[in-house]
């Protein structure tokens, strides 16, 4: 798959807080993007220029796939008392030849030693997973009959996520959702079943709307703090292969958790902004997955992230103005989705070069405990983030190349 694939994979199927509350399409209705589509009973609906505006086409009727005969569900737990050993080797089998710059150790030397961010937010990432033992909790796995894992081993990357936030825990109550395309109605049922307070049309709508489309991913919680990871199984490409995606959502499951109900959406207020939501899941994803090698990190690093390395127009201000917290709905339709997650990843990525992988957990968890993003921020960071963000956006900038 091409690059910018996969950069449209991720923009769709990382979208676990975005996409799950977002309304169906309907004709003459407001849409973000023109030429994107979306499929709604029965209907593809086209985004078109209607005068000034962008607005939903009439749409038309698409042959829906029909369910699987007699869908099976085939069920798997891992062992009820998992153990540190079923997840990677805590042994970096990759060690970097050259002399690494100097991190920074806090703002006040963040823009001078901008080129050591990275090395430093992957640094702290393998010593916290190395030191750590924690493991994700013994999940249900729910499997369509005619779907085959891509990534045999999701407990592998789950686990390894829950050593790079050590002390920080998912729900007990872990269920799974495996399904490739023919098997996407039998998903939606299971859903509906296990998640009934979300819309369960996601699934085809979004995570799976077509075959060729049906890359998509989300987490769902409810009340009773009970998790629903579902995970399409349908198109191999690296995120798919790799773990990447399965680390990105159990790192949503952990966020989720801090907070203890469900989330909104859009979550302003009383929840991290988006850009922090999906920049971290982001950004764990590749340090999880790749924390035994940092020449593996700065590659998928810099693929998640090459839009901004090829944008001349993302500079200090451009950044500084992007990062808002309490976004209004203008925000959404002003911004590509995608900026949330690598411009996200950034930020998240000097948070963690300067206090290390749990510092960006603590947020969560004051946050669950009543503070506010600004408040929780300059607990734990020791500055404002209104003072900070200048700085945040000059280094981001630098590492892009611009100033």
């Amino acid at each position: 798959m091409k690059l910018r694939a996969v950069f449209l994979a991720f923009a769709i199927l990382f979208s676990s807080f975005q996409s799950i509350a977002a309304a169906p399409p309907k004709a003459g209705a407001i849409c973000s993007k023109l030429g994107s589509f979306a499929i709604n009973n029965g209907k593809k609906f086209t985004c078109i220029k209607s005068g000034k505006k962008l607005i939903w086409n009439k749409g038309v009727v698409v042959k829906s796939a029909a369910p699987s005969p007699s869908p099976t569900i085939t069920i798997s737990s891992p062992s009820p008392t998992p153990t540190p050993t079923t997840s990677p080797s805590p042994t970096p089998s990759v060690t970097p030849t050259r002399q690494n710059p100097k991190g920074p150790t806090s703002f006040d030397d963040l823009v001078e030693r901008y080129d050591g961010i990275s090395y430093a937010a992957w640094s702290k990432s393998q010593t916290a997973i190395t030191n750590a033992s924690d493991v994700a909790p013994p999940y249900k796995a729910l499997i369509g009959q005619n779907t085959k894992l891509l990534f045999q081993k999701p407990s592998v990357a789950f686990d390894v996520v829950a050593r790079l936030y050590s002390g920080f825990k998912s729900s007990e109550d872990f269920t799974v959702l495996f399904f490739g395309y023919e098997d996407r109605l039998w998903a939606q049922e299971q859903m509906k079943q296990l998640q009934p307070d979300h819309d369960s049309r996601w699934i085809t709508y979004t995570a799976c709307a077509t075959r060729a489309t049906c890359w998509g991913a989300g987490v769902f919680t409810d009340q009773k703090a009970r998790v629903l990871v579902v995970i399409s199984a349908e198109v191999s490409d690296k995120n798919h292969t790799s773990g990447t995606l399965e680390a990105h959502e159990y790192t949503h499951a952990i966020q989720q958790n801090q907070m203890r109900r469900p989330s909104p959406w859009p979550p302003i207020g009383d929840w991290p902004p988006t850009w922090f939501i999906e920049g971290q899941a982001l950004f764990a994803q590749n340090a999880s997955i790749y924390f035994d090698s940092f020449e593996m990190y700065t590659l998928n690093r810099r693929e998640t992230a090459d839009e901004l390395f090829r944008d001349p127009t993302i500079n200090s201000e451009w950044i500084q103005e992007y990062f808002v917290i309490n976004p209004p709905a203008t925000w959404f339709s002003k911004y590509k989705s995608w900026r949330q997650y690598d411009l996200g990843g950034m930020l998240v990525e000097i948070l963690t070069a300067i206090r290390g992988p749990t510092s960006t957990m603590e947020v969560w968890k004051l946050m669950g405990n009543g503070s506010t993003f600004p408040d929780a921020f300059a607990k734990v960071y020791g500055v404002s983030f209104e003072k900070a963000l200048p700085i945040i956006s000059k280094a981001i900038a630098l590492q892009l190349g611009r100033s």
